[in-house]
This record gives structure tokens, C-alpha cells and sequence, in this order.
């Protein structure tokens, strides 16, 4: 790993290295482990796979959440509304219904029309002009059925639930939140959450979704994974009905430091990762694992019988942030599709986010005081 890596890098790292995972696992996931191995000669997949028709690595509906959070946060920072729980979240929903309308042609009511209304919303995404941000890949229904229910701003909330849903959904558009909220741990944690509960109100849908940007926030202030996974969990433990994550993430930890377990078998011993808290604990088993290669983790990760994109997203994401973008394998960036707005929308979030831990205090000789200097920002590679 390399001696100095940015907060920077690390945003582009996260957003980078979870679009990544889920483009590495997307190809694979209506495919069992033994069907994987019987394609790519008993082995595994052990490449990012590009399309035929794009010549670019495809990712799913979990990176084009993430790109759309991650725009309807930068709108909440625009109005000043980033650190209200509320306001936010309503920003975020909005947001998603843009996502929504990519999707279906349709939002969930004649009330949410201005928000493509260029007077009326001036800060219209500038995502919903991009194709492959519209393409239906791999889009399970109850993010839609969701969002589609949610007429008159009725939208999900941790004090007034609209479902039962605990799939993985939600965890995997959470990426970004973890770093816009970095310097604080918890104010990830409960923002993971309340952004989850927009369209999963049962505990086991969004609580893996603090857990996932505490983890993220830790990891952006160069935590060991290993700390950021204590972190998170301790935090976990002060919310209600929190029993059944904090198990997983127990048994993850376990089973990552039994010497006498195959890596496989102790994916298989955590379950497909459809259901949110196996994503989650499938991710940090695999980051646990290989916490020293990104390439061997985001291989293990989408290389089984359950969901490969959205296990491999969610690990892609903490590798990237422990690593931060100049670590993960070049070849793999350049396949993937969008990697440019992918790096343009984690500068955004750096910039935009209140880090105060980014800046340093250096002793200046000709002071008389310390002074506070920001490090200097590398230029952005093209790739």
C-alpha cells in the first residue's frame, strides 16, 4: 500500500473500487458457483468482464443509485440542508425518484413534476442524461415498488416505516454516504440509516446501511479495517432491534480468522447476500480476508452462488476506501463504463463535505503559531 494516500483518494477510491465490485460481480450473479467455475475452467472469474456492444465493464442498478445519492446529497449541500436529518433525506428521495424515472418513464406522482421543471428546479440532475444510467440492469422491485408507493412525500422514515423490506438494495446505494459524512462516524452511521429507510423500514434493511457508512467514514480517516469494523459495530449496538446484524458481523469476524476454513466455505456459511446483513457480512469477511489485495477480495466477493454485483459493490466500496484510487488495479478502472464521472462525482463530495480532519497543523518557522494548511490536491488522472 502506498506510504501516502489523500482523503482525496480515498473518495475516488470508494466510489471507484465499489462501481468496480459491482461491475466484476454483475455478469455473475444469476449464476451458481458451480456454474461460474464450469464458464471459466473450474477457476472462478478472476477478470472484469467488458460488454460486447459498449466495450466497457457495465455496472448495475447499485452504482447508479450510489451516482444518484451521491447527487441528491451535493443538492442538500447547495441549500445548505446537508446536516438536517429531514431536509436531507428529502433531498436524497427526490433524488431517487429522478432514479426512479430512469427506470419506469414515471415517479410516483403529478406532485413530484417539478422536479423536472427547470424553473422550478434549477439543479436538475444532470445524470438523467446519461444512457447508461438509465438502463435496467439487474433492478430488484422493491427499490421501485418503493418508490412508487411514496405519493405525497410519504416516504420511509426510521419513526414511520412503509415495509418490511431487508434486502440488499439499499446497502449498496450507500457508498457515498460514508464519505460525505467522513469526519464523523456517527452522523454516517445514522445518515446510512435514514437514507435506507426510504425504501427499507425494517431494521435489517437499514441498519446494515449505518454499518456501511460508519465503516466507510473510519476508513476515509485511515482506520484499519479491522478498527472501522469495531467502530461500527459499537455504534450498531446503541440502536433497537440491531441483534441479528450484529450477529453476522460477529460470525463474519470469526469465520475471517479461523485458519482452518476455506474462504469459500465461509462465504457459504454466511448465505447468498440477497438479504441485506449477509451482504454487509459477506463484504467485511471478504475485506477481513484479503484486506492486503484488492483484486483477491473482489473475487472471493462475487465468486459464489449468491448475489456476486451487490456482495462485490459493497466490498469494492471499504477496499477502495482503505486503499484510496491509486491502489486499485488501473486495468480494471479503465474497463469500467463512466469512470470519469465516477472520479468527477467523488471530487465533488470531497469538496463539498465539512472535513475537518483533512487539514493538518504544520509548525511554521516564521510564525510565531501553528497554522492550519490544506494539502495540496493531486491532479485528477485521465483514464
Amino acid at each position: 500500500m502506498a506510504a501516502e494516500v489523500t482523503t482525496e483518494d480515498r473518495f475516488c477510491g470508494t466510489m471507484l473500487g465499489s462501481a468496480i465490485g459491482d461491475a466484476f460481480g454483475y455478469p455473475l450473479t444469476p449464476m451458481t458457483y458451480e456454474q461460474i467455475c464450469e464458464r471459466f475452467e473450474e477457476l472462478g472469474a478472476m477478470e472484469l468482464a467488458v460488454s460486447s456492444k459498449t466495450k466497457s465493464a457495465l455496472f448495475t442498478d447499485a452504482t447508479q443509485m450510489a451516482l444518484f445519492t451521491a447527487d441528491g446529497m451535493m443538492w442538500a449541500a447547495k441549500d445548505g440542508k446537508a446536516y438536517d436529518n429531514n431536509a436531507c433525506a428529502s433531498y436524497i428521495f427526490y433524488s431517487y425518484q429522478l432514479w426512479l424515472y430512469t427506470q419506469t418513464k414515471t415517479v410516483a406522482g403529478k406532485e413530484y413534476g417539478w422536479l423536472f421543471d427547470k424553473e422550478q428546479n434549477p439543479n436538475q440532475s444532470r445524470l438523467l442524461r446519461l444512457k447508461g444510467l438509465t438502463k435496467k440492469r439487474n433492478v430488484l422491485d422493491t427499490n421501485i415498488n418503493a418508490l412508487l408507493a411514496a405519493r405525497n412525500n410519504k416516504f420511509g422514515r426510521l419513526t414511520a416505516p412503509v415495509n418490511n423490506n431487508t434486502d440488499n438494495c439499499a446497502l449498496k446505494r450507500t457508498t457515498p454516504v460514508g464519505l460525505f459524512y467522513a469526519a464523523d462516524a456517527e452522523m454516517a452511521f445514522r445518515m446510512g440509516c435514514d437514507f435506507g429507510a426510504i425504501t427499507h423500514s425494517h431494521p435489517d434493511g437499514y441498519l446494515p446501511c449505518g454499518v456501511y457508512a460508519a465503516m466507510i467514514a473510519e476508513l476515509t480517516r485511515e482506520s484499519t479495517p479491522e478498527a472501522a469494523l469495531d467502530r461500527a459495530m459499537e455504534i450498531l449496538q446503541e440502536y433497537p432491534n440491531s441483534s441479528r446484524v450484529y450477529n453476522m458481523l460477529v460470525a463474519a469476524k470469526d469465520l475471517a480468522a479461523d485458519e482452518e476454513i476455506e474462504p469459500l466455505d465461509a462465504v457459504r456459511r454466511l448465505g447468498t447476500g440477497v438479504e441485506a446483513a449477509e451482504c454487509l457480512a459477506i463484504s467485511v469477511l471478504c475485506m477481513l480476508i484479503h484486506k492486503n489485495n484488492f483484486k483477491f477480495a473482489i473475487e472471493l466477493a462475487a465468486n459464489h452462488d449468491g448475489d456476486s454485483s451487490a456482495c462485490g459493490a459493497v466490498t469494492g466500496g471499504l477496499m477502495g476506501a482503505y486503499y484510496g484510487e491509486y491502489e486499485l488495479p488501473k486495468p480494471w478502472i479503465k474497463k469500467l463504463q463512466y469512470q470519469n464521472l465516477i472520479v468527477k462525482i467523488a471530487v465533488h463530495l470531497y469538496e463539498d463535505a465539512d472535513l475537518e480532519f483533512a487539514e493538518q497543523e504544520y509548525y511554521d518557522d516564521n510564525e510565531d503559531d501553528y497554522v492550519k494548511i490544506k494539502p495540496k490536491r493531486k491532479k485528477r488522472k485521465i483514464y
